[in-house]
């Protein structure tokens, strides 16, 4: 929760300086959007959804309407179904460029079709939840990576198993695994005290990780088109790049 919010934060000061005025045409997207919140209908508003809608790790996204009514409280509150209902077209949702609509810097983004594209809030329940699905996945790991404060990402690439943790006041973990392992084996490479970099105002990002001569590089797509990968890793000697895979599978599909 506390790295949601990094990021929500983060990306509030980035755009802030790069939003515009909501333009006439995207009126109606945003003001069915909101209907359907004032009158709580949660049909209307999972029809407004672009699955899969992605829930910070390591709570599973959720794939469907169907599923989105069925988790609904665990993804809007009273909080934030009020703010969005309330909320006015002219002064809180803007344009942010090719990324899409925001409201109140970014905690609700809509695409361009009239379609939510992800939401920067836990609810209460939901955090209880993610809290359950850290414990299970400490029981899975090896001894070694099994203490964190708290999980950042799971990724496979064609040949790897990596995940990030956070040990603590952003202090970031990388372990990796040949992609035959399993996270119960002991990691081939443990690298810790890794940096995050946002990357301009579109709120991608990466953490780098050291390693003598060699970095480790986990880029992280949040604002992409609809072919760019999760993220790729990236592996430098110096600044020679010796390898370069995208990430092929996320786990954050945690049975709910």
């Amino acid at each position: 929760m506390k790295f949601l919010n990094y990021i929500a934060l983060s990306l509030a000061l980035l755009f802030s300086a790069h939003s515009f005025a909501l333009e006439q045409q995207y009126h109606q997207h945003i003001a069915a959007i909101i209907a359907a919140f004032k009158d709580n209908d949660k049909a209307a508003i999972s029809s407004h959804i672009r699955y899969p809608l992605s829930r910070a790790y390591p709570v599973p996204a959720i794939n469907d309407a169907a599923e989105l009514v069925e988790r609904f409280d665990y993804v809007f509150d009273r909080q934030l179904i009020a703010q969005i209902a309330s909320s006015n077209i002219d002064t809180d949702w803007d344009k942010v460029g090719w990324r899409g609509i925001m409201l109140n810097s970014g905690i609700v983004w809509v695409d361009s079709n009239g379609k939510i594209i992800g939401i920067n809030y836990q609810t209460a329940k939901e955090q209880l939840l993610a809290k359950r699905l850290i414990a299970a996945d400490k029981q899975a790991l090896h001894p070694s990576v099994n203490t964190f404060a708290e999980p950042i990402l799971d990724w496979q690439t064609a040949k790897f198993r990596i995940r990030i943790d956070d040990l603590g006041d952003n202090n970031y973990r990388y372990a990796s695994w040949g992609i035959d392992k399993n996270p119960s084996d002991k990691p081939d490479i443990i690298l810790v005290n890794g940096g995050i970099k946002f990357d301009g105002s579109g709120g991608n990002h990466s953490y780098t990780f050291k390693n003598g001569r060699y970095s480790y590089v986990l880029q992280v797509t949040v604002i992409g088109c609809d072919t760019s990968p999760p993220g790729w890793l990236e592996v430098y000697k110096d600044d020679k790049l010796l390898l370069s895979e995208d990430v092929v599978k996320t786990e954050n599909t945690s049975k709910f």
